[in-house]
């Protein structure tokens, strides 16, 4: 029984022996390294079982310590792959897959880049967020006056240039109590619909924001001839605005095909604007009778239309609803006076839920005897328009029943 045990375990063991060898020359482990190649025939495989190399231009050497792929002309070596190492996250894999396809070499020389396809400009490529900055070259004679923030671009599908009135920093205190009132005049000149373009009135800061956006009609050839202003005001209820600075801007000069965003310091104003003079009138409304009284109270420093060196003015006021002329009031004229005084009211009756619809135009008139009477200057009241005209609009309705007086500055 011991005997034919020992038999049995000897035959197992055999079994094992010859069945581990054979499972070693089939898979090619010994002296022969393995040559795997899917393009390779099967013969490949009987050339290492003889003992002997086979030469082929294509082929993939697997060894314990490198790799090397075995390319025409080009041999890239590989560094056998770490097991502790994390896996390569897509964007690498991304960037590996084109530095190995040779589109562009990541060396440049006075910024260009070389590539198959010929020299690569960045600079003639549209950029983003752009920012300049325009300082005044005279900062250290010149009283500073504080920096303006716009943007400027160019829309192309609509003919319009665009300007965002952003901001302004550390004005010069205007007022007596430290502070000031700042708005914005802007100007395209020339500008053929001579529109009023003005900004809202901060109250009491030196450092406003606005975020105000003004549309010029014109076209882009035009655009490169023209020049934009910006003249920052100082608001004052009862005395004249006064001028804190100005930004001017050469169009041809910036490329506002792309929106540019600007810094600039403000400079004095070296353009006189033509002074047609100002006009206090005051506002009121009662809703209980639906009554709006105007009360044009005076004038001051009127463009002289005479040949004396004087003017004949009188004021007409006009209501509109829905951009319609509705109706028209005027003063009496006073004679030979660039400083008249009237304190004349004028009333119209409006209904309260046609207030939002309503706006009104006032404007002096120089009177002549003899020939046409000559405008002088206006300006507008109501809720669709901009600075002192909305301003006072708003102030009589939070105010009703009590009038509320406000200096316009005259305008073409």
């Amino acid at each position: 029984m011991t005997v034919i045990l020992g038999i049995v375990v000897g035959v197992c063991v055999c079994v094992v022996v010859v069945t581990a060898y054979g499972f070693r020359r089939k898979s090619g482990e010994g002296s022969l390294p393995f040559y795997e190649d899917v393009s390779c025939c099967a013969c490949c495989h009987g050339c290492c079982r003889d003992g002997t190399e086979p030469e082929h231009p294509n082929k993939l050497l697997v060894t314990q310590s490198s790799q090397e792929f075995y390319i025409p002309k080009e041999k890239v070596k590989i560094q056998p792959p770490n097991k502790n190492a994390n896996p390569p996250s897509p964007a690498a894999s991304n960037a590996g897959s084109d530095s190995e396809q040779g589109s562009v070499s990541s060396e440049s020389t006075n910024g260009l880049f070389e590539s198959e396809i010929g020299s690569v400009k960045p600079d003639l490529y549209a950029k983003s967020n752009d920012i300049v900055v325009m300082q005044n070259e005279k900062q250290g004679k010149v009283k500073k006056l504080g920096k303006l923030h716009f943007k400027l671009k160019y829309d192309f599908d609509k003919s319009d240039l665009n300007v965002d009135v952003l901001q302004a920093e550390n004005l010069p205190k205007m007022d007596f109590g430290g502070s000031s009132d700042p708005y914005v005049k802007v100007f395209l000149i020339p500008d053929e619909d001579r529109k009023l373009r003005q900004t809202q009135v901060q109250r009491r800061t030196l450092n406003p924001v606005w975020n105000e956006t003004f549309k010029f009609p014109t076209t882009y050839d035009e655009l490169q001839t023209k020049t934009l202003y910006f003249t920052v005001y100082d608001f004052d209820k009862f005395s004249r605005h006064d001028v804190i600075g100005e930004v001017k801007v050469i169009l041809r000069e910036i490329d506002v095909s792309r929106e540019v965003d600007v810094w600039c310091d403000l400079q004095p104003c070296t353009v006189k604007q033509a002074e047609l003079g100002d006009l206090l009138f005051s506002l009121s409304y009662l809703p209980t009778a639906e009554r709006l009284t105007v009360v044009i109270m005076k004038a001051r420093n009127l463009k002289a239309m005479d040949i004396n060196g004087s003017s004949d003015p009188y004021v007409k006021v006009s209501l509109l609803q829905s951009g319609k002329r509705i109706k028209k009031k005027k003063t009496a004229v006073r004679k030979n006076n660039r400083n008249p005084v009237w304190n004349e009211a004028l009333v119209f009756n409006i209904p309260t839920e046609s207030l939002k619809h309503t706006s009104l135009e006032v404007t002096v008139v120089d009177y002549d005897l003899l020939g046409h009477s000559e405008i002088i200057g206006k300006c507008d009241v109501g809720p669709h328009f901009d600075g002192t005209g909305v301003e006072h609009w708003n102030d009589m309705l939070q105010a009703q029943r009590k009038p509320t007086a406000m200096w316009h500055t005259l305008r073409e």
